[in-house]
């Protein structure tokens, strides 16, 4: 094996390039020499270049090279920046869309007592993830990460195996990662093909072309498509949704995010769950923007209306006169300290 020699070539007069009156930064240049006996470059996205040559390559001739070919540099940055994913954020909150193979798919929190025991799951048009997980946001989007990993395997269990046919390779392994960062997909000689948790949010059409181009294989959706969308893939950035500063407590009038007064009629003890009457200091809560209980009630779907006895009867959240059945709620659930809120009996 042939060893290798790393030192790092003087920047001066190469941080920042010069090409048609235009500045170009760059990062660090680095050269690497081996038993090859060519001069050539790399450009990362970020900017970092590295010339690998020779043993003995001088930091000069290096420094020469990128400065003869800072025209192409210049070319290789534009595509880096007009292929960047632009990473958008997501609320995590009720309703918030997730594509999924192509198909947009509102977020539904779901209690812990969900039927399905994987923490996120899709069933029909919903995403359902258990609601103790939003206070976690690194972890619900590593969650997210493996759901889109799963979804991507299964499609490639009943898609992949007639396109790695026509290769003249065969059988090719056909994989998905939560662990990829700067490939979309990466073929290797043994491993085959793993295609980046990400993916998965692509349409049909477009992971079939994404493979075909992987494969050299002729193409089978608008390459340019397929372009503009890995730009736009979800990478996993999450963040709360921001308070509603309008909406105060009706009785203490504290704003989301404020502790009730200590008068406040209103106000849930943090120990029981029940309205908080002559309590501990340690038993103060915070205004939400929301009733205690109201979304619990609208998790469970828990609705009622009054009758003309002068009772209440439990109703559809869309029917006329249809208000949170706090009673129901009250009776049916238990206070859980850890989570604050009021949860089904396990």
């Amino acid at each position: 094996m042939h060893s290798r020699i790393y030192s790092t070539v003087d920047k001066r007069g190469l941080n920042p390039v010069t090409y048609n009156s235009r500045t170009i930064p760059i990062g660090t240049t680095t050269l690497r020499t081996s038993s090859r006996s060519t001069l050539d470059l790399d450009v990362t996205a970020a900017g970092d270049i590295t010339v690998r040559g020779p043993h003995d390559t001088t930091d000069t001739q290096a420094i020469e090279l990128v400065h003869r070919r800072r025209s192409w540099i210049y070319r290789q940055l534009t595509q880096h920046a007009e292929a960047a994913p632009t990473n958008p954020i997501k609320h995590l909150s009720e309703g918030t869309p997730f594509t999924v193979l192509g198909h947009n798919k509102p977020l539904h929190l779901c209690a812990d007592q969900c039927p399905d025991t994987s923490p996120v799951h899709a069933t029909g048009s919903t995403l359902h993830l258990r609601r103790t997980l939003r206070t976690d946001l690194h972890k619900t989007g590593r969650m997210l990460a493996r759901f889109y990993r799963a979804t991507v395997e299964t499609w490639l269990e009943k898609n992949a195996r007639h396109i790695t046919h026509n290769t003249t390779i065969r059988p090719i392994p056909v994989t998905a990662s939560t662990r990829l960062r700067t490939n979309w997909i990466t073929r290797h000689p043994t491993r085959g093909l793993t295609l980046h948790w990400a993916t998965g949010q692509l349409p049909t059409p477009l992971l079939l072309e994404l493979l075909h181009r992987t494969l050299n294989l002729h193409s089978v959706a608008n390459p340019h498509h397929l372009d503009r969308a890995l730009k736009q893939l979800w990478l996993g950035s999450l963040t709360h949704p921001p308070a509603t500063l309008t909406s105060t407590c009706p009785t203490c009038s504290a704003h989301p995010g404020q502790l009730h007064a200590d008068h406040c009629t209103l106000a849930r003890c943090a120990l029981t769950g029940r309205q908080r009457t002559r309590c501990h200091a340690t038993c103060h809560t915070v205004w939400t923007g929301k009733h205690p209980g109201q979304e619990e009630c609208e998790e469970y779907g828990w609705y009622c209306r009054p009758t003309p006895n002068g009772h209440h009867e439990p109703c559809n959240a869309d029917d006329p006169e249809a208000m949170h059945d706090y009673i129901r709620l009250y009776r049916t659930c238990r206070w859980d300290i850890a989570t604050q809120r009021m949860v089904l009996p396990s």
